[in-house]
């Protein structure tokens, strides 16, 4: 089925990476959204070029429902996501080209791009369906959205436009990390339990028994593999619970559960939980990028309405409003949130009108985080 006959974006988005397939290999060096962009006749040229891909985008960001038919239940360790990296590509190409319109003065646009690549970042993470993975890579376009937002927020204008985004971000979602754990207990084990005990295993099945536990049921056989995989479902059980603690918890608890289950003799809790970076990886960019988003839509408030408009926007990990410092040239926002040893902080930089109308990215990046955080293990 073609993709403008077919209901599901994920049919879209497919279309949008064969049309990137297609571009000069020259577009792969694009520049990231903290760097400058090209000379004007450049910036053209790749927006011009971009046209096709993006226009499968935008389509694919009309349509409610999408399914990446990843078919995670059958294929559970073994299940390949290649959507994900060239999502991120998709991703850069629409910030760049956003970036491109703003500075031409094309805000609707620019507004329009950004808001598709948010659209993809939620289907990417898939609501915690494609498990730890897909939420971490959700984050990553989601921060590199934050970053980009940052810039562009220099004045009332420019916060009246970006208002609407903000309010997408902040959509209540519930705790995702935790219910992507929680699919992973619920597809890669009964999907484990089959492989070590099933005698009608397809071609492809047996290829995956040998894969993953050849060397286990040679060496253990598959009673202690079973044992071993109930264990396990223990472990995920439990480590969904600390999840739902705040962080001046979690980290700690989290600490201690890991040395209790690594090297214990379990190497499926091993490879899926002590190894994870996943687990503190998504825990903390979901929280990370909450306090930003949260700081953002504070921030559009303050260039609208004055420093009192701070109070409106209560800090999602604090007992009241985020702390507003003024300086020369703008301001800073602060969350209550502290990661690694430091609050989450962005800072606003009012612009003169000449440079607002020329579009001019100014600041250094906010703060982004790795996948496996410095200092949680």
């Amino acid at each position: 089925m073609s993709s403008q006959k077919s209901g599901n974006a994920a049919h879209d988005y497919r279309q949008a990476f064969e049309e990137i397939a297609r571009l000069p290999d020259a577009d792969a060096a694009l520049p990231g959204p903290n760097e400058p962009l090209p000379p004007i006749s450049k910036s053209e040229q790749i927006v011009s070029r971009l046209g096709p891909a993006l226009k499968c985008l935008h389509e694919a960001t009309a349509k409610q429902e999408c399914d990446w038919e990843n078919d995670l239940h059958r294929k559970g360790a073994a299940a390949a996501f290649p959507h994900m990296a060239k999502s991120q590509d998709l991703a850069r190409r629409a910030i760049l080209r956003a970036r491109c319109y703003w500075q031409a003065g094309k805000r609707d646009q620019a507004i329009e791009d950004v808001r598709a690549v948010v659209v993809l970042a939620r289907r990417v993470g898939d609501e915690g369906r494609t498990g730890l993975v897909g939420l971490t890579e959700r984050y990553k376009i989601e921060q590199t959205v934050v970053d980009v937002l940052r810039q562009w927020l220099t004045d009332a204008e420019s916060a009246r436009s970006l208002d609407g985004l903000c309010r997408l971000a902040l959509q209540p979602e519930g705790n995702l990390p935790k219910t992507g754990l929680l699919l992973e207990r619920e597809t890669i084990l009964p999907w484990t339990r089959r492989l070590v005990t099933a005698g009608d295993l397809t071609a492809e099945e047996q290829k995956w028994r040998d894969q993953f536990f050849g060397r286990f049921l040679a060496e253990r056989g598959a009673p202690w593999s079973l044992q071993k995989t109930d264990e396990t479902k223990v472990h995920y059980t439990e480590v969904g619970d600390l999840l739902d603690l705040p962080i001046d918890r979690f980290i700690p608890k989290f600490r201690q559960y890991l040395r209790k289950l690594d090297g214990a003799g379990n190497p499926f809790s091993q490879v899926a939980i002590v190894e994870c970076p996943g687990i503190p990886g998504a825990y903390l960019q979901w929280r990370n990028l909450r306090a930003q988003w949260t700081i953002l839509q504070a921030a559009s408030g303050v260039f609208q309405r004055g420093p009192g408009a701070v109070k409106e926007a209560a800090d999602p990990y604090g007992d009241g409003p985020l702390e507003y410092e003024a300086s020369a040239d703008g301001f800073t926002l602060r969350s209550a949130l502290v990661i690694d040893g430091k609050p989450v902080v962005l800072r606003f930089m009012r612009v003169a009108g000449s440079q607002r109308s020329s579009g001019i990215d100014i600041g250094r990046p906010s703060r982004a985080f790795p996948v496996t955080p410095p200092g949680i293990r």
